[in-house]
């Protein structure tokens, strides 16, 4: 079942204007392109300046393991008890039967992350960055090591590619699914997420799978197996990743029942490879046990997070304006479609791709939270990008062989798409796209629009989370559009005279660099005489005729209950446990907790 190489390609001197440029560019200069275009977007958007703009979300939990070990020789996180100030936000660990705290995610990201952890840490110890795991030159590091597993990625995609087509269709492909993608913003914005690492180690474990088939040996199946074992270690979904190797090249019952009866007379093989695979877990297992008193530790079962194989979302996953995939990132459309190209073009690709996706859109679209908490698009499809690749290109082979405008017509929808997906990328920077959920009204409202519209905020609805644990999917409205409506509602009945409001609303506006050009543009003015209190007030008072005496009541409100809870311990420290038990920030679930205060009291 070996698979025989093309021919060389060689440019014909005839051939037209845009195969000719990817010709004479080559696949090495396209990828170069990609990896200049990556590098220019992390330099502008720079998040790794910002305390909070690296090590976020979920990003606390995969590179946890590296500071706590490393720097703090803590894996029990005690020292994040000791300094609740410091590493309560940057830390968000669980509770265990035993007491003990406990990493949620597994350590696979922490393994990739680390040796540019390693490089970091050095650069930190010789200039004036805190050593301590999360200053700037660890927030660089960790932004910067996707692009370098982004660029494996690419050449082994390349060398996976040119077995089945030529240059230009290498080169394009490579451009498409890494810039007209979601996978373009899972390697730049938010880099150090799991998705631009899996696309490399997915497309590496294609790559080996092929090497196997072409001369089956004991190390390469060492290979696949250890490889399959860390992809899991990382996403526990992407063991699927296991049918693209035993079903590769299978064409038809007969290949099946003759791939069956070969690893049957090589069952020691699949052995070996099943305990390679086991061996790579083998440290996650020793850290569970430590902090849990059990090998097998599910972190997530304490938000009651499970899957729903009864009620997959299989349209929502792929086609609702909530979080579509498709609706999302348009151009995999084109892969998708690519697949019922293979049998002619491909045929010992076909059975196991499709088997592969549908397998994948089924697991994913049962697990609670199907649109997979924060992102742009469906960002768990990301993964299998390198595979899928395949048959994009089977439809961009086709439309290179094209004649005449059919050629163009093809080429130049899956350009606009590339383009497009840019697009929405900045849309989503801009918060035009809404990082949790959307709707049909918001995704219209804001429909080649950059930045949001006030309107957006009024009509765009979240999931409720607490519902989706139970597998039931609702939409609640934003604060925004709860506070529109308490605008327009006569009965609410303030609390505080406007004069009061005023004395509340101004001082935060002098301190505040949010309106600084606005009140050098009133001290500026002949009736303020250059005191800063009365232009605070004056604007003040325009503010609160903007949106209402009410609005802003309930705003002092709101300031004045937090400003109160914060001064009470033994308060913040049951909203701290709630904040790490719901997986969201502090002030957020600070927040959330004197809203249902004021709620309660406007009730009774």
């Amino acid at each position: 079942m070996q698979h025989k190489q093309p021919e060389p390609y060689t440019p014909k001197k005839n051939m037209n204007k845009l195969t000719d440029w990817f010709s004479k560019n080559t696949v090495k200069k396209t990828i170069l392109l990609v990896l200049l275009i990556i590098l220019a977007t992390n330099f502008w958007h720079a998040r790794y300046n910002r305390p909070d703009g690296v090590i976020a979300w979920d990003i606390k939990s995969y590179y946890a393991y590296l500071p706590a070990v490393f720097i703090y020789n803590d894996i029990e996180l005690n020292f994040r008890q000791e300094n609740i100030e410091k590493f309560g936000e940057l830390i968000w660990p669980v509770t265990t039967p035993t007491g003990k705290k406990v990493i949620i995610t597994t350590m696979g990201m922490s393994v990739l992350y680390s040796p540019f952890f390693a490089i970091a840490h050095g650069v930190a110890h010789i200039t004036k960055w805190e050593p301590d795991g999360y200053s700037r030159p660890y927030r660089f590091a960790l932004t910067f090591s996707a692009l370098f597993y982004l660029w494996l990625g690419m050449v082994f995609l390349a060398k996976i590619l040119r077995r089945f087509f030529k240059e230009p269709v290498v080169a394009f492909t490579i451009l498409a699914i890494t810039l007209g993608t979601n996978l373009y913003y899972y390697s730049t914005y938010e880099a150090p997420m799991t998705h631009s690492y899996n696309f490399v180690l997915i497309t590496l474990f294609i790559w080996l799978t092929m090497r196997f088939w072409d001369a089956p040996s004991l190390k390469r199946i060492l290979g696949c197996g250890a490889l399959a074992g860390f992809i899991t270690l990382i996403r526990p979904t992407n063991i699927i990743v296991l049918l693209i190797f035993f079903l590769w090249n299978i064409k038809s019952w007969s290949d099946f029942k003759e791939r069956f009866t070969y690893f049957i007379h090589r069952f020691h093989w699949v052995l070996i490879m099943a305990a390679v695979f086991v061996l790579v877990w083998v440290p996650q297992f020793a850290y569970w046990y430590s902090v849990s008193g059990k090998i097998f530790y599910f972190t997530y079962g304490y938000r009651g997070a499970g899957f729903f194989f009864n009620n997959p979302q299989i349209f929502n996953i792929l086609l609702s304006y909530k979080k579509g995939w498709l609706v999302y990132t348009p151009l995999m459309i084109f892969a998708l479609a690519g697949i019922f190209m293979l049998p002619k073009k491909i045929p010992g690709l076909f059975i196991p791709i499709i088997i592969y996706k549908l397998l994948s859109i089924y697991i994913l679209s049962s697990w609670w939270s199907w649109w997979f908490g924060g992102g742009f698009g469906l960002r768990a499809f990301v993964d299998s990008y390198g595979l899928l690749a395949i048959p994009f290109a089977c439809v961009v082979d086709y439309g290179f062989k094209q004649k005449n405008w059919q050629k163009y017509a093809v080429t130049s929808i899956l350009v606009i798409l590339i383009l497009f997906n840019q697009f929405q990328t900045r849309q989503y920077h801009h918060n035009a796209i809404h990082w949790w959920w959307m709707n049909k009204e918001a995704y219209w409202e804001t429909f080649l629009k950059l930045k949001p519209t006030q309107r957006f905020w009024e009509v765009v609805t979240l999931p409720d989370y607490e519902a989706a644990r139970k597998g039931i999917y609702r939409e609640l409205r934003t604060k925004e559009a709860i506070e529109k409506e308490k605008r327009q509602d006569s009965n609410w009945k303030t609390k505080f005279s406007v004069e009061s409001i005023v004395g509340w609303l101004a001082p935060k506006i002098a301190s505040d660099n949010i309106y600084h050009e606005r009140l050098s543009a009133k001290l500026k003015s002949a009736e303020i005489d250059g005191d800063t209190i009365t232009a605070s007030k004056q604007i003040a008072v325009e503010m609160i005729e903007k949106h209402g005496v009410n609005y802003w009541d309930e705003k002092m409100a709101l300031d004045l209950l937090i400003e109160e809870m914060r001064g009470k311990k033994n308060l913040m420290k049951s909203i701290e446990e709630k904040a790490i038990k719901n997986n969201i920030s502090i002030d957020s679930q600070l927040l959330k907790d004197a809203r249902w205060l004021l709620e309660k009291e406007k009730r009774e």
